[in-house]
């Protein structure tokens, strides 16, 4: 049964993966966010293959797939958006890790407790943090690096940004 799923799939995907793709690039107008959406879509697509096997045109089933997905990643983005615009509002908020300083006797602790927070990070968000933060690199050569879309990259540091807050607010003033 396995292998008559992927032979379908195979050919679903040959047909329609390129338009698909390109439809997404009109979109978005960012070509690493096709390449994401679409991996997502297809991802989708197989783990419901049998629906498109009975759909009477699973093609076009592919392209409301790859549409929506689309349009649920720009709600989820929107909704990001907007909670990073408050963040941005609210100045207190305004500090990471430079902004925990080498002043004072705790120094030290505080440089530990700042090592340790980072390692709490998952392994991706913390080395695209750690490039960001002290290689200094922007989120735009972030992602060409990594290959990844600008929106991940910033995402990805805001979500770092959060997490290092609360884990160190002990050391805040």
């Amino acid at each position: 049964m396995a292998a008559k799923d992927e032979i379908f799939f195979r050919k679903l995907f040959d047909e329609t993966h390129a338009k698909a793709f390109n439809f997404l690039k009109a979109l978005s107008k960012d070509e690493n966010v096709a390449r994401e959406i679409s991996q997502t879509s297809f991802i989708k697509i197989w783990k419901h293959i049998d629906k498109f096997k009975k759909h009477p045109n699973p093609q076009a089933l592919v392209y409301v797939t790859v549409k929506n997905t689309f349009l649920d990643e720009m709600r989820k983005q929107n909704r990001l958006n907007a909670v990073l615009t408050s963040i941005e509002e609210n100045e207190y908020l305004n500090h990471t890790i430079a902004d925990t300083g080498n002043e004072g006797p705790a120094s030290g602790e505080t440089f530990t407790a700042v090592h340790q927070a980072i390692e709490k990070l998952p392994k991706r968000i913390q080395h695209i943090y750690t490039l960001y933060q002290f290689e200094e690199l922007s989120p735009v050569e972030i992602a060409d690096t990594l290959q990844l879309s600008i929106t991940t990259i910033r995402t990805n540091i805001e979500m770092a940004k959060l997490f290092l807050r609360r884990e160190l607010k002990n050391f805040r003033n």
